[in-house]
């Protein structure tokens, strides 16, 4: 039996490869599915499979292992690397905790206004919890005292609870006016161009499936028998609005959610990764590297109706995309078209997004692409 490396034999590779006996299995599809080698020749295949357990192939070295995952890439005419689903192995796609601590050089004040507003914002919830607290205990007792006849004759309690009632609203419009204003709108072409990205977005969130991609991973397309090249975990998120309750622009802003941690909220010249109000980085959309790519994307699940399915692969498939006949039930799956949105920074941001609406993502690309070029004038 042999043990290591297997000695090399050209001719061995050329007879294989010319044999005529080969050609007839695989263009007539005779080729016997695997692991039928134990009831045709059981001596042989247990030989076989010994000798592939204690030695490997020249071939073999620098090959790496994989899974059978979803995966992504961007499309050409050559070629295709689409994908199935994966458990949480591989690289994980996450800002790093220190995005949560960094702002840009132009936002630093923009930061010690946001902390102080909601220190400010804090210290008037609490005495306004305490203002209502005491409101309740006068309300019950001023109720009390008329059961008890008392309030006929002594308006000392009324008084008390109308002095209080007036503090409690004293205390709400402070909190209502405690928060941090951010004017944009001066009708110049940064505003025109914000507006346009505003409503891209908004139909881009309409898209009939949005997912946060949360890991990724290189796989071996020989191994994996399948035609795509890396492996993703993709993982659902839904159309929604949300703001930070302290900041409010005169401009709508973008808001996406983040399955794996901050979220994230885009203003005109800015990015804040959010997760509160000790953790959050202010990042210039500048300093952001934007990718929009269009990508091929094998679907195992249901087919979005508002994406276009641009071709098929196998379950099990050879290198050249066509089925790998020794697998029984082998079948087609659609490769569709989606949108691959990734954001980056060296300060640690990274998400990555994929939609199904590829008409709709691509017009949000272009117009997000004008404004940051816009953006780099000023």
């Amino acid at each position: 039996m042999k043990f290591g490396l297997r000695t090399p034999s050209l001719k061995r590779r050329i007879a294989a490869r010319t044999s005529w006996k080969r050609v007839v299995r695989h263009s007539m599809g005779l080729k016997a599915p695997r692991g039928m080698g134990m009831l045709t020749n059981p001596k042989r295949a247990m030989y076989n499979k010994v000798y592939n357990k204690t030695s490997f192939s020249i071939d073999d070295i620098g090959k790496g292992g994989g899974h059978h995952s979803t995966s992504s890439h961007t499309p050409s005419n050559e070629e295709l690397r689409p994908g199935i689903e994966i458990n949480n192995t591989g690289n994980i796609i996450r800002s790093s905790s220190k995005a949560l601590t960094v702002t840009s050089k132009n936002f630093e004040d923009l930061r010690v206004q946001v902390s102080d507003i909601y220190n400010q914002r804090q210290e008037l919830i609490t005495a306004l919890g305490s203002a209502k607290t005491k409101l309740f205990f006068l309300s019950t007792a001023h109720f009390g005292s008329y059961l008890l006849i008392v309030g006929f004759f002594y308006k000392g309690i009324a008084v008390s609870r109308t002095n209080q009632q007036a503090v409690v609203k004293d205390l709400e419009a402070q909190l209502a006016e405690t928060y941090v204003k951010l004017n944009f709108a001066d009708k110049s072409q940064l505003e025109k161009s914000w507006l346009n990205v505003v409503d891209a977005f908004n139909e881009l969130m309409k898209s009939e499936k949005i997912w946060d991609m949360t890991y990724a991973e290189d796989i071996n397309r020989v191994v994996a028998r399948t035609v795509a090249s890396t492996a993703t975990k993709r993982t659902p998120i839904t159309s929604e609005t949300l703001e930070i309750e302290f900041i409010k622009s005169d401009l709508p802003h973008l808001y996406i959610p983040n399955a794996n941690g901050a979220d994230l909220f885009f203003f005109p010249t800015f990015l804040i990764l959010f997760k509160s109000n000790e953790e959050f980085g202010i990042f210039d959309i500048r300093d952001i590297n934007a990718s929009f790519k269009l990508t091929g994307y094998i679907e195992e699940e249901t087919v979005p109706k508002d994406t276009e399915v641009i071709q098929h692969t196998w379950k099990k498939a050879n290198k050249d995309g066509s089925g790998d006949k020794r697998f029984k039930g082998n079948y087609q799956i659609p490769i569709v078209k989606y949108g691959d949105m990734t954001l980056k920074t060296e300060s640690g941001l990274e998400e990555s997004y994929m939609f199904s609406n590829f008409d709709a993502f691509t017009e949000f690309g272009k117009h997000y692409e004008h404004h940051f070029n816009l953006l780099k004038t000023l």
